[in-house]
This record gives C-alpha cells, sequence and structure tokens, in this order.
C-alpha cells in the first residue's frame, strides 16, 4: 500500500506538533510511516512535539525576561502551555509570538502581571524600530524666533506611549518592590542599543500627546503653561533623542 504523500505528511507534521505544543497527539498518517530505530513513529513526534513547546517557551522567556521571572520557571511553562492553545504561533518568525500574551494575562495573579507584559512589548516593539535622525540643539538654533510658535516636531520611530494600571516600572530594578494599582503613564524609548523607560506626570503627558500628533509647538505651550517650562521639557526630550528634526514653520 503506497504512503501518504510528502505535502500531507508535513501538514499532518505540523499539525501534531504545533495544535497542542506538547499535548498532541500524533496525527493518523504519521502512524503510517514505517518505523526505524528504536522509537515507534508516536514516540518520535513526541520528540519533536517537545523540542517545539520548549523552543517556543524559551523564545517567550527571551522577549518577557521580568514576566517569566515573576511568575517562576513551573507556573511560566503553564501560562505558555495554556496560550500556545488559545494562540498558537502563526509566523515563520516567534518575534510575533507573544503579540497578545499582555491581553492573554487580563485578570492572571498577580494583578499587575499584564501591564508588566504589556511593558515588555513594548520595549520590545521600540527595540525593533527603525533608526531616525534626532534633533539636536544646533537644529534649534537655526530656527528663526518667528517661527517658533508654528513649528511641528515629530517623534521617532523608537518612542512607545504606555499607560498601565500598575506602576510597573518600579518592578524593573526592584522585583519584590511592592506596588499599589496607580494609574501610571510612560514613555518608552531606544537611545543607541539601549532601551529606556520613565514616568511621565500629567503635564509631560499631554505634551507628549501634542508631540505625537504632531501639533505646533504653541499648543504645547498651552498645554504646560509656560513657554519657558515648555522648552525645559522639549530639551530634556532632545537629550533623550525621542524628536525628529523639525518639518518646518506653517
Amino acid at each position: 500500500m503506497a504512503g501518504p504523500a510528502l505535502r500531507d505528511l508535513q501538514a499532518a507534521f505540523w499539525r501534531s506538533i504545533a495544535a497542542r505544543p506538547g499535548d498532541g497527539a500524533p496525527e493518523p498518517e504519521l502512524l503510517r510511516v514505517v518505523p526505524g530505530g528504536r522509537l515507534a513513529p508516536a514516540e518520535r513526534v513526541a520528540v519533536y512535539a517537545g523540542m517545539y513547546l520548549w523552543r517556543l517557551v524559551d523564545a517567550l522567556a527571551e522577549d518577557f525576561p521580568k514576566v517569566a521571572e515573576a511568575l517562576g520557571r513551573e507556573r511560566f511553562v503553564d501560562v505558555v502551555r495554556a496560550y500556545l492553545a488559545r494562540h498558537p504561533s502563526t509566523e515563520p518568525s516567534v518575534r510575533h509570538l507573544g503579540r497578545v500574551l499582555a491581553a492573554f494575562l487580563v485578570g492572571a495573579e498577580p494583578a499587575w502581571i499584564a501591564d508588566l507584559a504589556r511593558l515588555e512589548w513594548a520595549r520590545l516593539d521600540v527595540f525593533d524600530a527603525p533608526d531616525a535622525p534626532p534633533l539636536t540643539l544646533d537644529d534649534l538654533r537655526a530656527v528663526p524666533a518667528e517661527e517658533w510658535p508654528e513649528l511641528r516636531f515629530a517623534p521617532v520611530p523608537a518612542l512607545a506611549r504606555l499607560v498601565a494600571e500598575w506602576p510597573v516600572h518600579e518592578l524593573w530594578s526592584d522585583p519584590s518592590c511592592p506596588v499599589v494599582p496607580a494609574r501610571t503613564a510612560l514613555r518608552v524609548w531606544r537611545d543607541g542599543f539601549l532601551v529606556y523607560q520613565a514616568p511621565m506626570d500629567a503635564v509631560e503627558e499631554a505634551a507628549l500627546g501634542h508631540l505625537l500628533a504632531g501639533d505646533p509647538f504653541a499648543a504645547l505651550c498651552e498645554t504646560v503653561g509656560d513657554p519657558a517650562d515648555a522648552a525645559s521639557l522639549l530639551l530634556r526630550w532632545i537629550a533623550d533623542g525621542i524628536v525628529m528634526r523639525p518639518s518646518g514653520g506653517t
């Protein structure tokens, strides 16, 4: 009797290892493969299924090291199993595997774990964002004073704004730090090959909203309330490298 076609075998193999990583039974087509060596077909598939699961566990642990540390190895593996059962890998690259892990963790304990995952994913996105020439003080000096009110700025691609229900940035340096629920606005950015994060007060959060919207500098000044304070905030952003060169007046 002729065996199954190679394409059918490949599809069956993928379903067997990816449908429920580490838990699934082999597809019937694979059991028709003539056994070789000391292992039966089902046992051989189980080897690959286990390897596939642990590769995904390791990939997610690399993308979410703080989440993995907070949950502990055993529980993190259980979370990954449950996550993959609902959100199996669909991309050739594991880079996209954790895209909805934060949403999956909503309601889990500790209560801040989903926000911590959101922060880690934002950091990953920022790290992978394209480079862009940052604004410099020399660029600002070249702008005539009369053009400042209508001057518009743009954020570099490697910048993200995150609003969390917990101050999870406090857990970054001290995982055992006790945290209490509190709305927390964070900006996350990359400078060179390093990713940073910083909490924002209400004024900076609103001002950053103007930056992200491409509003003129006058709008930022109105929000901050004092042009000198607005300029100081802009200088801080320039020092952090999160502002692109201005597009000019309108």
